[in-house]
């Protein structure tokens, strides 16, 4: 059996941090980092697909999933995100098996939201078919653009076309919560493109829109070939404008903005995403995959031989760990709801801080209203739309 430092050895019911309100949430983050090709903007820990390694990848990760059970402190599976990479890749029949794993080491929770990342290139009718019989229940479908040279300029291999045809087969598998993906402020861009993006979406009639900004990884093609705001990637103050517009758009169509980047229809939020951005308690499962215990935070090394290896030799793979003291932890949360739309719970940051935060931090939150950032309503902090676009400065006024 492996030990893993994450543990806390305790048998106590787990708690909120701080030991407040009880917390029964729990999730599961599982990573499969493997990808048709690197795309040229991509930051994240992700590879070209390489058969022999993803063939062993996959019989080790029922072992380790089996090994983290014991960190759930008898807690049930209320969510569980298999992201990328691109988790599609792989056949239906293989991503069931993962499933049944994972429920056989850890119990699902009743009504458990089961997610899976999409390439739409690499659906069918029959395996989106085979994947909501196995238990998926949620679809996020990376369309990221429905131009077809914006598409070639990301280094995407799917058509519009595919996007489209792969949200109609998942509906007709019975996927009824469907999130698309789009990025916008590429190079090349305009108005009308960004603008033609977003209704080309609303039109599919997802439950779940995330709306992302093209971020310059440094390493990255793109990070290296261009700046923020310079040509041909398109001025700041345009980009700012195009989200306005989108905005308008997306809650006319009955989605609402409940983190900067992501809308939902009401009572669809994502489970993983609002637990993350709550300071909530999930495991990670799969090379480079991150995980959240009760203020222990790790990461499993992203090199797949690594991993590999420490499973194998019943080691935890693990790249980092870290124990967060109660000030960091106060902080991550004010950080993390200043991103959101229902903004900061003062309470249970108090809880956390052990200190009342309209004392402790009161020239940080009068700062953050004077600058019309946020406003305190209740015992929360609430962002306004100008503070959700300006999230990092306003949570570095905290720091």
């Amino acid at each position: 059996m492996l030990r893993h430092p994450m543990a806390c050895g305790k048998k106590n019911t787990p708690r909120a941090p701080g030991g407040g309100r009880p917390r029964p949430e729990l999730g599961l983050y599982i990573h499969l980092p493997y990808c048709p090709s690197r795309c040229p903007y991509c930051d994240f820990s992700a590879r070209a697909f390489r058969a022999g390694l993803a063939r062993s990848l996959m019989a080790a990760l029922p072992r380790h999933m089996e090994a983290l059970a014991p960190l759930a402190g008898g807690r049930r599976l209320d969510h569980v995100y298999l992201g990328g990479g691109t988790p599609s890749l792989w056949p239906a029949a293989k991503l069931a098996g993962l499933l049944r794993a994972v429920a056989e080491a850890l119990p699902l929770a009743l009504g458990a939201e089961i997610s899976i990342e999409a390439n739409p290139g690499t659906l069918s009718a029959a395996k989106l078919e085979r994947l909501r019989r196995a238990g998926f229940n949620r679809l996020s479908l990376g369309a990221q653009s429905f131009d077809p040279g914006l598409l070639k300029a990301l280094g995407r291999r799917h058509s519009p076309a595919d996007t489209r045809r792969a949200a109609a087969q998942a509906r007709a598998a019975g996927f009824a919560n469907i999130s698309l993906d789009l990025i916008y402020g590429l190079p090349l861009q305009d108005a009308a493109q960004a603008q033609a993006d977003v209704l080309a979406a609303l039109e599919l009639g997802p439950e779940h829109l995330s709306l992302y900004e093209l971020t310059l990884g440094p390493e990255t093609p793109f990070g290296l070939s261009y700046a923020k705001g310079q040509p041909p990637l398109p001025a700041e103050d345009e980009v700012a404008a195009w989200e306005e517009q989108a905005l308008a758009l997306i809650e006319a169509a009955g989605l609402k903005r409940y983190e900067v980047s992501n809308f939902a229809r009401p009572g669809v939020t994502c489970r993983h995403n609002q637990s993350t951005w709550r300071g909530g308690d999930y495991l990670a499962l799969g090379p480079g995959a991150h995980g959240h215990l009760q203020g222990r935070r790790w990461a499993w090394t992203a090199d797949v031989e690594d991993y590999l290896s420490a499973v194998a030799e019943g080691r935890a793979p693990l790249a980092f760990v870290e124990e967060l003291t109660p000030e960091q932890r106060a902080l991550e949360l004010v950080m993390l709801g200043l991103r959101t739309a229902e903004g900061v719970d003062l309470t249970a940051v108090g809880e956390v801080l052990g200190a009342d935060p309209l004392i402790a931090w009161a020239g940080p939150l009068a700062r953050a209203r004077a600058l019309g950032w946020a406003r305190l309503h209740g015992s929360r902090l609430v962002p306004s739309w100008r503070g959700l676009r300006l999230a990092d400065a306003a949570a570095a006024l905290f720091t």
